[in-house]
């Protein structure tokens, strides 16, 4: 049986969201998964709009978008949500940062919203330019919980210690949040 999510994460040019997809298709790859990484963003790179389509599966991938179908969202800037929320449909698990993103409900029609406080405990923690592994952290829970692909720990601290050491304990540090953040969501639940 062939395992496949569809995953898109979304911000603006400068939060590192191509970066934190080719991060999830190291890991991917690490697991052993078929991984593919696309990217969009308008010519004014940074600060304007982008997204990333990141597809895992246990087969070879034939298709690396997500068009109205993708099963996790990931949005941390306004119009970054409006850019690439047409990939949402009504299985789709929506994380929204609640402290950038205003109007989501306006915005996702279909999918399961739910808020959470990506940059701000970026921000509290003093590490605001790791609010996309703060994204990374969240999904690994989130694939550990729900998901029918689960990259293990292992994996993900295999990519983490291979980054340049100078990034490599804030990167774990916004991991770390993003997975805390997940936890304390399920406990609202």
């Amino acid at each position: 049986m062939n395992e496949k999510l569809k995953i898109r994460f979304s911000g603006r040019g400068g939060q590192g969201i191509k970066f934190v997809g080719s991060v999830l298709v190291r890991v991917a790859m690490v697991a052993n998964y078929y991984a593919t990484l696309t990217v969009d963003y308008t010519p004014s790179v940074r600060g304007g709009p982008i997204f990333c389509d990141v597809i895992l599966s246990s087969a070879p991938i034939s298709y690396p978008f997500c068009d109205k179908d993708a099963d996790v969202f990931i949005a941390i800037d306004q119009n970054g949500l409006v850019r690439a929320s047409e990939c949402i449909y009504e299985k789709t698990e929506c994380f929204i940062d609640e402290h950038t993103i205003i109007n989501a409900e306006e915005v996702i029609k279909e999918g399961k919203i739910h808020r959470v406080p990506i940059t701000k405990r970026a921000d509290e923690n003093k590490i605001p330019k790791s609010a996309n592994i703060l994204c990374l952290g969240l999904l690994s829970e989130y694939l550990k919980d729900k998901a029918k692909i689960n990259l293990k720990e292992e994996n993900y601290n295999q990519v983490l210690n291979k980054m340049p050491e100078r990034f490599r304990a804030i990167n774990i540090r916004g991991y770390q949040l993003g997975q805390a953040i997940y936890q304390e969501l399920l406990n609202k639940s």
